[in-house]
């Protein structure tokens, strides 16, 4: 996007495009945490003989990592296209430092505004970023790009009905006895959880770097000077700083 003309007649399809994602997301992360959550359970019988049941398979639907990474393409497309717009039109420069580091270098006043703004709807979505169960404890398993759940056993049983003696035979008298029902262990379930949330200190980091972001942009829009740069990018530096890339 090298003209301004052209920034300018894709922005409200791009803006368009973005902000439905950034709601979805946001109601998947409030609201609809069950797709983020999978489970294989298996049974095993006891003995050779007893009931076979086939494995339970509950897929995951989506992970948070995919729908970020999703988030990541979407909202910024949108926001390079805006910060193009108001850097094409701004004359002051400034760098955006964090801790001594250049993340997001010569951007003008207009365009560290926007991306302050940006960065605050932003935030909504990261910090509803659903966490895992901390009363379960879970391994990433870096093959799959899940947590998954320590395993529990959960037993099945089955009622069995067996004579009880309340009165031993005499010379006299035959046995008295009574049926009871007993529940009887006949097999163990093994179930084991996966989830595609993220553990509390990933959201924390993720929170904490963007928040050190959203303070260095505000800083930086305050001593902008004059520049030009038409060709900006800044979303995939701003989403590699976040995710610490």
């Amino acid at each position: 996007m090298g003209k301004l003309h052209e920034i300018i007649a894709v922005e409200p399809e791009l803006k368009s495009e973005a902000t439905r994602l950034l709601a979805e997301v946001g109601a998947l992360f409030t609201q609809g945490q069950i797709r983020l959550v999978g489970m294989v359970r298996k049974y095993s019988p006891l003995e050779d003989t007893g009931e076979k049941f086939p494995d339970e398979i509950a897929e995951l639907a989506t992970t948070v990592r995919d729908e970020l990474r999703q988030l990541r393409a979407t909202f910024g497309r949108w926001m390079d296209a805006t910060v193009q717009k108001e850097i094409t039109n701004g004359r002051t420069t400034a760098d955006v430092i964090v801790d001594g580091e250049v993340i997001l270098k010569g951007l003008p006043a207009p365009a560290l505004l926007n991306i302050e703004s940006k960065l605050a709807a932003l935030r909504g979505v990261y910090a509803a970023i659903p966490t895992n169960d901390p009363t379960e404890r879970w391994e990433f398993d870096g093959q799959q790009g899940v947590y998954v759940s320590t395993p529990k056993d959960s037993y099945r049983t089955k009622k069995v009905t067996k004579a009880l003696v309340l009165f031993p035979a005499t010379p006299e008298h035959p046995a008295q006895t009574q049926a009871v029902v007993e529940d009887v262990r006949e097999g163990v379930w093994t179930n084991t959880k996966r989830s595609g949330m993220l553990s509390p200190s990933e959201k924390r980091a993720l929170l904490e770097r963007l928040d050190s972001l959203a303070r260095a942009v505000k800083t930086a829009r305050q001593r902008a000077n004059d520049t030009e740069a038409d060709t900006t990018r800044v979303a995939e530096a701003m989403f590699a700083f976040i995710h610490l890339e």
